[in-house]
């Protein structure tokens, strides 16, 4: 335990938190095949990455990057309300490389990381309470500094890119790829010379590409380990996907929840473009009167269309205080499955609700057939305790301000047959424990 702490501020003390392996042991004064037996620890996994000299670079030295990730909450200084947070609260002051150290001796954050529940709490989570405090605190600074950490830029993938372009001090390279999760036909998984220069930058211009991003995908495991699923998204379209649509009943307006005030009042008409609302509409339209069946297991699904105003400005209202920015409210279903009522029913379930969010259209079938299915190996369904955690996901993952977020009705207390990732979500593995309630697709930033 001790050879890692040493290891770890040893790491912390160079220029990007990443050294030679030559320099590693004569510093510690430890052999190499004992060091490379620390990294192969399972305990350590996501420690340290070792990178081994690119194929073409004999002369190369092998290195040791730190991959020991301890993120801090970006709103924790705008007064984080999410009590099952995942992250660090710390002064911003107080950690980030642009300021050596809070000076502010009236300062109401917290500087200390061992100080606060929530903060002893998150360091137990990541199973980092052996460490000393100083090096702590110095994770966190590291964590904080794109220049000593591993960052990959969300914005590069975004339309338009990233504002800061050659000057951005992170990784410019597909986010989704690092996840598994990239879905363009046409995104180019390369190294360019816009990641070489980086490389340059970080002097990695010699190691293996493939250990690189191996250490990325380490830091995002542990700062993002929500997103860090394989996405699978079935080639399903709207003439084989037939859901019934009725307008004639409308389930209960949301009654359990508790409104607040809009973050804005001023509520604008939203930028989305006629293809994007004319994906939705097309999936939804009934086309006949009398559409055909659905397959057995689908049957009983039933999406259910709301046309009260008051409901709608009630759900704006409720989801722009959650996600504490306006939101415009494109459309507002109820969903209905006589099977999982008649289940709910007889458990007698006080409704206890977690939110799932999806992009495409083509995803709300798929999620929607999930409720249903009889096969319990089925990959986990990923479902987020509250709307704030379920946008955040959707918002790092997707490329647009329009949102899908579905409600889901959790049937017992215990999840007996799901397991719990962290305290803000849950992995569920079998569908009898949950039904879907509510569909709210929506646009933000307005």
């Amino acid at each position: 335990m001790d050879d890692v702490i040493n290891l770890i501020n040893h790491l912390l003390n160079t220029k990007h938190s990443i050294d030679t392996v030559d320099s590693i042991i004569d510093r510690l004064q430890i052999s190499k095949g004992y060091l490379l037996q620390l990294l192969d620890d399972y305990s350590y996994r996501d420690y340290f990455q070792f990178l081994k000299p690119a194929s073409n670079r004999s002369q190369a030295t092998e290195k040791i990057a730190l991959t020991l990730d301890l993120f801090c909450c970006t709103h924790y200084a705008n007064q984080c309300k999410n009590e099952s947070c995942p992250f660090l609260h710390l002064c911003p002051y107080n950690i980030r490389p642009m300021h050596p150290k809070c000076t502010n001796k009236t300062c109401p954050y917290e500087h200390e990381v061992l100080k606060s529940i929530h903060n002893r709490k998150i360091i137990d989570v990541h199973g980092l309470s052996f460490m000393p405090a100083s090096i702590l605190h110095e994770l966190t600074r590291a964590s904080a500094d794109p220049l000593r950490s591993f960052w990959v830029c969300t914005d590069h993938g975004k339309k338009g890119g990233c504002s800061k372009k050659n000057s951005c001090e992170k990784f410019h390279y597909c986010y989704f790829a690092l996840i598994d999760a990239c879905t363009k036909s046409y995104c180019q998984h390369a190294i360019n010379d816009v990641c070489l220069s980086y490389f340059r930058k970080k002097e990695l211009i010699e190691q293996n590409h493939d250990d690189i991003l191996d250490a990325f995908r380490k830091v995002l495991r542990q700062r993002k380990p929500d997103f860090i699923t394989k996405v699978s998204t079935p080639n399903i379209s709207s003439s084989s996907s037939k859901f019934l649509v009725s307008n004639d009943t409308q389930r209960k307006p949301v009654a359990n929840q508790q409104r607040g005030a809009a973050a804005s009042s001023a509520r604008s008409i939203p930028s989305v473009s006629a293809k994007e609302l004319a994906s939705y509409d097309q999936i939804f339209s009934s086309k006949s009167d009398t559409p055909e069946p659905l397959p057995e297991h689908d049957r009983d699904i039933l999406l259910l269309e709301c046309h009260d105003t008051n409901e709608y400005d009630d759900i704006e209202h409720y989801l722009s205080s959650e996600l504490e920015c306006p939101i415009k409210l494109i459309m507002s279903k109820n969903i209905l499955s006589e099977s999982k009522e008649k289940l709910s029913s007889n458990l007698r379930t006080e409704p206890i609700y977690y939110y799932c969010p999806t992009k495409k259209p083509t995803d709300i079938f798929r999620l929607l057939r999930w409720q249903n299915t009889e096969n319990k190996s089925t990959e986990p369904l990923i479902v987020y305790a509250n709307v704030r955690d379920a946008h955040d996901a959707a918002e790092q993952n997707f490329e647009n301000n329009q949102f899908c977020i579905f409600r889901i009705h959790i049937f017992y207390d215990d999840i007996t047959n799901g397991s719990v990732s962290s305290e803000f979500r849950l992995r569920l593995r079998d569908p009898s424990t949950m039904c879907f309630d509510r569909m709210w697709v929506y646009v933000y930033n307005l």
